[in-house]
């Protein structure tokens, strides 16, 4: 795979917070990530599931199931599911999240990531995340609806990171050339300051939840 193919965030969380060596890959699409961990993690045996046919690789076992489903796998088989860009997709999130709960042995750790809902602001301004444009999502969340679900699932200790989106450097493109490292220099100098914030401009929410015992 080439490497730009990977998110930055996706790798970094990935390769922070993976327990154990049975992995499940929820939602795996091409199977990019489940190859990612194959190559990193040797000695990792990973299931990765998704709605699409195609074929095993080796080191990944992959089949197809509805993940609107109840999903067909034995209880407490994972060490670490991955459900990146999934749940938002599914019209039944509470039987999907708590599927995932049962799926995880105890101590087991949930790692995924949703749109970010904070972005609402923007239409006002004719603009928008390229995300919402996804016809296909069921529901958009906030760190505090995100925990809410993830909790009541019965996941602790959750950890919720807010990534990606527009950069507010991008402002000074509205300048002339020759003023533009300017603005950068004093966009960085708020955003170290804190006068200014880019958290409603994250399209992400990165998550890492543990099962409970």
């Amino acid at each position: 795979m080439q490497k730009s193919e990977y998110s930055p965030v996706k790798l970094a969380i990935i390769e922070k917070y993976i327990s154990g060596n049975k992995i499940l890959d929820l939602g795996a699409g091409k199977l990019l990530y489940s190859t990612w961990i194959r190559e990193k993690f040797s000695d990792s045996s990973i299931v990765a599931i998704d709605m699409i046919e195609q074929d095993s690789l080796e080191g990944v076992e992959y089949f197809t199931a509805d993940l609107e489903q109840k999903i067909p796998l034995d209880s407490l088989l994972f060490s670490t599911v991955l459900a990146f860009d999934v749940i938002e997709h599914i019209s039944n999130e509470t039987l999907f999240v708590s599927e995932i709960n049962r799926l995880l042995s105890v101590g087991g750790v949930l790692i995924g990531s949703v749109p970010h809902d904070k972005d609402l602001f923007l239409p006002e301004y004719n603009l928008t995340f390229y995300h919402r444009s996804d016809l296909t999502h069921k529901r958009y969340y906030t760190q505090e609806s995100l925990r809410k679900t993830l909790e009541v699932a019965g996941f602790s200790g959750v950890e919720i990171f807010a990534e990606g989106g527009v950069s507010p450097h991008v402002f000074a493109e509205f300048f002339p050339e020759s003023f533009r490292w300017l603005v950068k220099k004093m966009i960085s100098v708020a955003l170290k300051l804190r006068f200014i914030s880019t958290q409603r401009l994250k399209s992400d929410l990165f998550f890492v939840a543990t099962k409970q015992s």
